[in-house]
C-alpha cells in the first residue's frame, strides 16, 4: 500500500447506505404486508398495493414528513387544497396506510385518503 490507496479518514460506525424514494416506499410496503400476514393467520391472500402513482406516492412521503412531531411545530400554518374544491387549514396527525388524518382546531380530527390531497400549502407557498 501506498499513501495514495490509504483511507484519508476513519469513522467508527455502521455503514450507510440510501435508497431512492420509490425503492423505499416498495420495500416499506413489503414489510408492512409481512408484518400483516404474520399477526393474523388466515388463509387469505395479501396483495402489494402498486396501484398508487408516482404523484400519490410523493404526497405520501410528504405527509409522512410533516406527520413527525418536529415538523407539525415548524410547518404551521398548513393549507390543504382538496379534488373537491375544499380547503382544510390544520397539522397532519397520522398516516396511516392511504389515509391520512389532521388535526383541525381543538382535538377535532378529519380523515381523508392521500389521493384526495392536491395541494399542500405553507405560508403562501406550495410545497414541492
Amino acid at each position: 500500500m501506498n499513501a495514495y490507496n490509504d483511507p484519508l479518514i476513519y469513522i467508527k460506525g455502521p455503514p450507510v447506505f440510501h435508497l431512492p424514494p420509490r425503492e423505499k416506499m416498495d420495500i416499506q410496503m413489503v414489510e408492512q404486508v409481512k408484518e400483516e400476514i404474520e399477526q393474523e393467520e388466515s388463509t387469505s391472500i395479501y396483495e402489494l398495493r402498486t396501484s398508487m402513482t408516482d404523484k400519490t406516492i410523493a404526497k405520501l412521503e410528504k405527509l409522512k414528513f410533516l406527520a413527525k412531531p418536529f415538523q407539525r411545530k415548524v410547518y404551521r400554518p398548513l393549507v390543504f387544497h382538496f379534488a373537491d374544491g375544499s380547503l382544510l387549514q390544520g397539522e397532519v396527525e397520522k398516516v396511516d396506510g392511504g389515509l391520512v388524518t389532521f388535526s383541525v382546531g381543538a382535538g377535532e380530527l378529519m380523515t381523508y385518503r392521500i389521493d384526495q390531497v392536491e395541494r399542500i400549502i405553507w405560508r403562501g407557498v406550495e410545497m414541492k
